[in-house]
């Protein structure tokens, strides 16, 4: 039976820590454009006025679908508490950086809406991954 090298380990954790670092990037770059995008309000696309019903849809829908690949990769079940807090602080502070650009505001149905998607998909891979 071939036992792994140490070299070879050593290129495996290397290819997955780039590739981690990637999907965070990503992540972080995807969520800052849709955050500090000025007037940016899906709803506008789909030719509908504003429902706050459908803005929560948006946000919880979005942190719940990036929360998920993200426990993935990062958490593992390990260390729940400390990537549930991590992610739920990033969400405000995004929210918190809107603020900032023309157009955009700060709301408390936002990050609450963050704060539901963002725990049910924690609770539901936390299920998953014991």
């Amino acid at each position: 039976m071939h036992s792994e090298t140490n070299v070879t380990k050593a290129n495996r954790y290397r290819y997955e820590g780039a590739g981690k670092v990637f999907l965070f990037i990503a992540i972080l770059i995807l969520t800052g454009i849709f955050c500090e995008w000025p007037d940016f309000h899906p709803e506008h696309y789909f030719s509908t006025g504003y429902h706050w019903w459908l803005d929560m849809v948006f946000h919880g829908g979005y942190y719940f679908v990036i929360t998920i690949p993200l426990y993935i990769v990062f958490c593992k079940g390990r260390y729940k508490g400390v990537f549930w807090i991590a992610v739920l602080l990033s969400s405000y502070l995004f929210e918190m950086l809107q603020g900032l650009v023309p157009g955009r505001t700060v709301s408390l149905l936002d990050m609450t809406s963050n704060f539901l998607g963002i725990s049910l998909a924690t609770l539901i891979c936390s299920l998953f991954y014991k």
